[in-house]
């Protein structure tokens, strides 16, 4: 986790470094009141979940939003709440999670961005905790102390409007260790990788820049390098055969965090071709048949149609690729020579066709950057495959599927 944290934080700060020797010449002037909505991805560490297989982190994303004081250009008192619908396990909290974080933020604020750091003490509330009480496991809502450290990058693309990437470690006290089958005690504090992006909206009459009323949107014929953190949830499909019992479909997501680059180059004002590279590091069990596990890698290439207004755009995306996942298992051999069949498996890396559709919204703090929010569909067609029935010695033909994935990424692009 803390290396993933640090190339995450290495990357915008880098980004950062590059905004600061353009735009050092005018503060903007904050409003007094911001209100904003954000979507954050938050990393688990050191989860085991139920029975004998464990696992070492557990990904959920939440929608939620955002209330900011601005005591100056410097300093501001903030709380943040954030809803997480679906079902994650955290060891014996196993339920939807729930949020609030309040605190200060602190850092300098130039002309077209802004660099914070940030410390909001709050509370994890996870819907199921089970408790050992002899003989039996009892359930309820468990509230946990958290703490959020790291830091921020804003950008102005007006007066009103902002947009914000976060990353950090929101640290988590008391969490239940252990499995079903072997109960412990609260663990100590755990580091979870958090990332959050999203829009606020400046309220009470927020003072104009210098450059307010000139337009800054970006003139087409440019090209565009970015680098963006992405969120992909992989929907998983799988078949149980439990001895002699008919066999059960179990349908999950597994969330994955990645960080990844992307080129665009603008064709004119309302369509572009673009290019996209993401890497997920967290390598997952093996799920959908055999089919998908391991770290992700995801390439895809194809057009952006849409409009560009003064100062954001609003864009359709249709992009076909590649998505690769590093551990799959597929059936090595068949030894008939026995009186029951022996089945050799082997892992191995297995890429699929995947179509990105989705939209983009675009906002341009400047002429030089743009800060974009992408959100949409990752269809992922798996190929045919065999696999071993459990409990017998039957090998199952499973047929091609096309599976679809919510997929999210937030970024920050430099016009050349």
């Amino acid at each position: 986790m803390k290396s993933v944290l640090v190339l995450l934080v290495t990357g915008f700060m880098v980004f950062g470094a590059g905004l600061f020797s353009q735009v050092m010449a005018q503060e903007a002037h904050p409003a007094l009141i911001e209100l904003g909505v954000q979507f954050s991805s938050l990393r688990f560490s050191d989860v085991h979940s139920g029975g004998l297989l464990t696992a070492e982190f557990s990904t959920t994303n939440a929608f939620g939003g955002r209330f900011t004081f601005n005591l100056s250009r410097h300093f501001a008192l903030e709380a943040e709440g954030n809803f997480f619908p679906h079902q994650t396990s955290v060891g014996l909290a196993m339920g939807r999670v729930l949020q609030g974080q309040a605190g200060v933020k602190a850092g300098q604020r130039f002309k077209h961005f802004g660099l914070f750091g940030k410390a909001r003490p709050g509370i994890i509330s996870i819907s199921d905790v089970f408790e050992f009480t002899v003989p039996r496991f009892e359930k309820h809502r468990g509230q946990f102390f958290s703490f959020d450290v790291g830091g921020v990058i804003e950008f102005y693309p007006s007066h009103r409007v902002l947009t914000r990437i976060d990353v950090g470690d929101t640290v988590i006290w008391g969490l239940p260790g252990g499995t079903f089958t072997f109960p412990t005690g609260p663990r100590p504090a755990t580091h979870n990788l958090q990332v959050s992006a999203g829009i606020g909206f400046r309220l009470l009459n927020p003072e104009k820049s210098e450059n307010e009323n000139k337009a800054v949107a970006p003139k087409p014929h440019r090209l565009t390098a970015g680098a963006q953190f992405a969120s992909l949830n992989v929907s998983i499909h799988d078949r149980f055969f439990g001895g002699l019992s008919a066999p059960f479909d179990i349908r999950d997501i597994l969330t994955s965090i990645g960080f990844g680059g992307r080129l665009t180059y603008d064709v004119n004002d309302h369509v572009a071709l673009e290019g996209e590279g993401n890497f997920f590091p967290d390598s997952s069990q093996t799920s959908n048949r055999g089919r998908s596990g391991g770290r992700i890698l995801q390439g895809q290439f194809g057009v952006k149609v849409g409009k560009r207004f003064q100062r954001f755009g609003l864009f359709g995306k249709a992009r076909p690729g590649v998505v690769s996942f590093g551990r799959t298992v597929k059936i090595d051999r068949v030894d008939t020579s026995q009186a029951f069949p022996i089945v050799t498996l082997r892992e191995q890396r297995s890429s699929y066709f995947s179509t990105d559709l989705g939209g983009v919204l675009e906002f341009y703090p400047s002429r030089r950057i743009v800060t974009r929010f992408d959100a949409g569909d990752t269809l992922i067609r798996y190929g045919a495959t065999r696999v071993p029935i459990s409990f017998t010695t039957t090998i199952e033909n499973v047929p091609p599927a096309t599976q679809h994935n919510f997929q999210f990424s937030a970024g920050v692009g430099f016009r050349f």
